[in-house]
């Protein structure tokens, strides 16, 4: 989500970045504020009334960074990584590298964002409770009870919602079985969503609150949309996680010796097979790996008098997995190093490697079958 993202910032090395979508919330979200403050104290006048309006949202929009930030704080003690938090149109999303491992570290991580949100909620009311009067202490006032009301409804026992979370830990904890709990989590999320949206389509049909109606049918059908791709996303990375390197590896892959000319391999070899890439050998040993994109990075008038060795990437610096790596371990090597081919080692030598394209095709073909 952040690459469709404006970047503001970093906290604790974790990248905050606003959706394209969040200006369309802030802007609802202000333009409300405005019209029920302007209601209410017309003895204020418009500049001042739009000024408490969208200051407050934007304190309630930090309010949603740091209840991502708590589930971020607790995710990276527990070793997760976290790459980025993201606000946008339905609120803010953080981004981490993998999941939890138990079901104690998913329940503390999906705690912690309501907790933070009901700590928000106390403080907010204890300082309405020093300034009670006047545009301060109306944004007090708003921003304890719209705190309040993200924790309550985050707690929902609907997946992808904080609760839903909670409650797939609670599943995972009592069966021992991590793929059942996210089995409930989804199926509880389905069930919020389609009662939201339900409720959302009943709101419309009241006279005068059509758009209240359509939002809530809209945040239904988000967390329609995630519970699904959630369940999905788990089920495939469950299914690779069961599958070995050694079960899908090329060992006959193309090779090059490391004294000839780029101009050599590719007339001889790439332009003639296709493949974009090769071992580099020197006798019985594996050296490196070449690419077209190492070819690339030299003039074409040089090629017939640069050898394959110059331009390799040395064996010592690959990027390589084990005979018994996982799918799942070559998917993240890849995503991470932005690798198109990853050697693997047996017994500590180079003997083959696993094709991006081979790969996808193979993982398309066990989701099709559904093993």
């Amino acid at each position: 989500m952040l690459e469709s993202s404006i970047r503001i910032g970093s906290v604790a090395g974790i990248r905050i970045g606003i959706h394209y979508t969040w200006f369309i919330i802030f802007a609802l979200l202000s333009f409300s504020l405005y019209a029920v403050l302007g209601s209410q104290h017309p003895d204020w006048g418009s500049r001042t009334a739009l000024l408490t309006a969208v200051l407050t949202a934007l304190v309630f929009f930090a309010s949603i960074v740091l209840h991502e930030l708590g589930h971020s704080i607790v995710a990276i003690s527990r070793g997760i990584r976290v790459q980025s938090i993201t606000l946008f149109i339905f609120g803010g999303m953080a981004q981490t590298e993998g999941d939890a491992d138990t079901a104690a570290t998913e329940f503390w991580v999906a705690i912690a964002g309501p907790l933070v949100s009901l700590a928000l909620a106390a403080a907010f009311y204890l300082l309405n409770q020093v300034f009670t009067a006047g545009p301060l202490g109306e944004a007090l006032a708003w921003l304890a009870t719209i705190n309040l009301l993200v924790a309550l409804f985050n707690l929902v026992p609907g997946f992808p919602l904080d609760g839903g979370r909670v409650f797939r830990a609670a599943v995972w904890g009592i069966t021992g079985n991590a793929q059942k709990g996210m089995q409930w989590a989804v199926m509880s999320g389905r069930i919020v969503a389609y009662g939201l949206m339900g409720y959302g389509v009943l709101i419309a049909l009241q006279t005068g609150y059509l758009l209240n109606g359509i939002w809530f049918v809209a945040i239904g059908w988000f967390l329609l949309s995630a519970a699904e791709a959630s369940g999905r996303q788990y089920s495939v990375e469950h299914l690779f996680a069961a599958v070995r390197v050694r079960d899908i590896m090329q060992h006959d892959v193309p090779r090059v010796e490391a004294g000839r000319s780029l101009l050599e391999w590719i007339d001889h070899e790439v332009l003639v097979t296709g493949e974009r890439a090769a071992l580099v050998g020197e006798g019985s040993d594996v050296v490196g790996l070449v690419t077209l994109s190492d070819c690339a990075k030299v003039p074409r008038e040089a090629w017939d008098r640069t050898r394959v060795a110059e331009v390799m990437t040395p064996a010592r610096q690959l990027h390589t997995v084990d005979m018994d790596a996982s799918i799942r371990d070559v998917l993240d090597l890849m995503q991470r190093h932005a690798l198109n081919q990853v050697p693997v080692l047996e017994r500590g030598r180079l003997t083959g490697w696993i094709d991006r394209e081979r790969l996808l095709h193979i993982m398309q073909r066990h989701t099709e079958i559904g093993r």
